[in-house]
């Protein structure tokens, strides 16, 4: 019985001290805490000096990367080859599904080239030319372009292919390629026009002017087969056209028009530029 009440006794003096430890653990626990609080609101002069002589944590900071919006080709044709056949060479068109694929020539004498071919021997097919009123640099809101209609459907005869409808409607750009990169021209428009000269009777440095060519253009477009035009397309106040000028059978006061809106500039691979119509 003795042993007993002894054994219970030494339970119950277990039990204080581990409940005094318990308690004073959690009265400790209370103080960090106010003590943490407090220390949140001092300044930093009063912070224990071990404390305000930390190192601030090193923090990476990314460089921002340049964006390259620039869309880049390849390389076509070697001009600095092509201007060793012919000096007047300063860029090449090729048109899809035709057969024009052709250096374009300008020089000082305008229509040298129509009844000159690239080694400037006379008679035809001639060449692809382009008059001194228009800039080499395709900055001009009309660029007009020069072919003879040949029978055999060589230099522009193949444009007359897009007087079919449907072929209108399935090629819908041309290329043209500079010693700077490929511009490419979305087709606005084919038609049979006056055989006006076209720099003659419109700016081709204005908008204005452009804006007058395209208004009689749609007014051709309206009367004479073989003509067509897209209406879902819409020409913005910035936009430079290139026109393919070649005649048409048979109808000498006729010229059969293919007109094309600038619409993409893609640049050699060894070639940085930002903009092109700067």
């Amino acid at each position: 019985m003795e042993s007993r009440r002894k054994n219970n006794h030494g339970k119950i003096a277990l039990g204080a001290v581990l409940a005094v430890i318990l308690i004073g653990c959690v009265v400790y626990a209370v103080y960090c805490n106010i003590r943490l609080h407090e220390a949140d609101g001092q300044d930093a002069a009063s912070l224990p000096k071990a404390i305000r002589e930390l190192p601030e944590p090193e923090t990476e900071t990314e460089e921002p990367t340049e964006i390259d919006e620039n869309i880049y080709c390849e390389r076509v044709h070697d001009f600095d080859e092509l201007k060793d056949q012919n000096e007047d060479i300063y860029a090449w068109i090729t048109v899809p599904e035709t057969k024009v694929d052709y250096p374009i020539l300008q020089t000082e004498e305008d229509n040298y080239y129509l009844n000159r071919n690239l080694d400037r021997s006379s008679g035809y097919p001639g060449c692809i030319y382009s008059n001194k009123c228009n800039s080499k640099e395709f900055t001009d809101y009309i660029t007009v372009f020069y072919g003879h209609n040949m029978k055999n459907k060589t230099m522009f005869g193949s444009l007359h292919g897009f007087e079919d409808e449907e072929f209108f409607q399935e090629n819908t750009q041309f290329h043209i390629y500079t010693e700077t990169g490929r511009l490419t021209y979305e087709i606005y428009a084919v038609v049979k026009f006056t055989d006006a000269y076209i720099p003659a009777y419109y700016d081709v440095d204005t908008a204005e002017g452009r804006d007058s060519f395209l208004d009689a253009v749609r007014e051709r477009v309206s009367k004479y087969s073989g003509s067509y035009l897209r209406e879902e397309m819409e020409i913005e106040p910035e936009d430079r056209l290139v026109v393919l000028s070649t005649c048409v059978s048979g109808v000498g006061e006729q010229r059969y028009l293919v007109i094309g809106r600038f619409v993409e500039m893609a640049y050699y691979d060894d070639t940085k530029k930002v903009s092109f119509f700067q």
